[in-house]
């Protein structure tokens, strides 16, 4: 959800945005569904009469606008920009605005900031945030894993026994990403990066022995803050007679955020060292990323073994 609130938390790792008028609208959810979907880098820019919807980021230019028109004029602006649910004004560096256009802001609850930054800065950090804020993202139940700098989802029905091999695989050197819940956000057109919620961060549950902080006990090294998600390793425990493709002919894809994502089957059962068989899975899944498909290989050789035979 795009709030006001977390607008300014994002902003903070770059520069100070601070509230001046109007925080009764800190937890507003300041971009609609259509908005975020449609171009959502462009609801800020610097003062623009001609799209009032936006967020107007107020410079040195923009004061002295301002200054020289007339008083009706001003106010007849801040009424324009409430008429259309203007998403605020952010003033910049200590800037000075008009007294009575700053008190028709405060009578029309529009919301109200002024920021440390210059304003060139201060726009372009903004309007990154709400490109980060307005991303499609989702919540999905798994072990998310970096696997020889591969991001790995291992998903599976509960009790499979996803966690202990999230934690074999930390002790064979791999880093844990996040446990039980992944959030996942959509970071550009082939790109989705997933993390752990801050509540479950660097935390693993192993059923008898219950939560393990991975990065006390194993280490800096063994937990990662994110991860691009490449591939998705499915824990699937086979029946008695059910017939599993050994050899597919097709690649398998599961759709994340509107995206197809690489999939492999990993068939559970006793004896089985699933923590190899996901290293495998990684390996061959970065040969496929070079090009090189052991399948279709085989398949390649078989056919021209039965074409000289014939």
């Amino acid at each position: 959800m795009a709030t006001y609130e977390e607008l300014i938390k994002l902003c903070s790792k770059k520069f100070k945005l601070q509230w001046l008028y109007g925080k009764n609208q800190n937890g507003r959810n300041f971009l609609s569904d259509a908005q975020s979907s449609h171009y959502p880098s462009l609801y800020v820019g610097f003062l623009n009469i001609i799209h009032p919807e936006r967020l107007h980021i107020i410079g040195a230019p923009e004061v002295a606008f301002l200054q020289g028109l007339s008083v009706p004029d001003r106010l007849g602006i801040v009424q324009q920009f409430r008429k259309n649910n203007s998403l605020g004004f952010v003033i910049c560096k200590d800037l000075e605005l008009p007294e009575d256009f700053v008190r028709a802001v405060i009578e029309e609850n529009i919301p109200f900031f002024t920021s440390d930054a210059c304003a060139e800065d201060t726009l372009t950090n903004i309007r990154h945030n709400m490109v980060r804020l307005a991303a499609p993202s989702c919540s999905m139940h798994g072990v998310f894993m970096d696997v020889f700098g591969i991001g790995v989802l291992m998903t599976g029905q509960s009790g499979i026994g996803k966690s202990e091999l999230g934690l074999e695989l930390v002790t064979r050197g791999h880093g844990l990403v996040a446990d039980d819940v992944v959030d996942f956000i959509q970071r550009g057109p082939n790109q989705i990066e997933g993390s752990a919620p801050a509540l479950l961060a660097n935390l693993l549950e192993v059923r008898g022995i219950g939560l393990l902080d991975v990065k006390t006990i194993f280490g800096e090294t063994s937990v990662r803050r994110k991860m691009k998600l490449d591939l998705v390793a499915e824990l699937k425990q086979f029946e008695q007679g059910e017939l599993m493709d050994r050899l597919p002919e097709t690649e398998l894809y599961t759709e994340i955020l509107g995206q197809q994502v690489r999939t492999m089957i990993i068939p559970v059962g006793g004896g089985r060292n699933l923590a190899v068989l996901v290293e495998a899975a990684v390996r061959s899944a970065i040969l496929q990323k070079r090009g090189i498909n052991t399948i279709q290989e085989f398949f390649n050789r078989q056919r021209e073994l039965m074409e000289k035979e014939d």
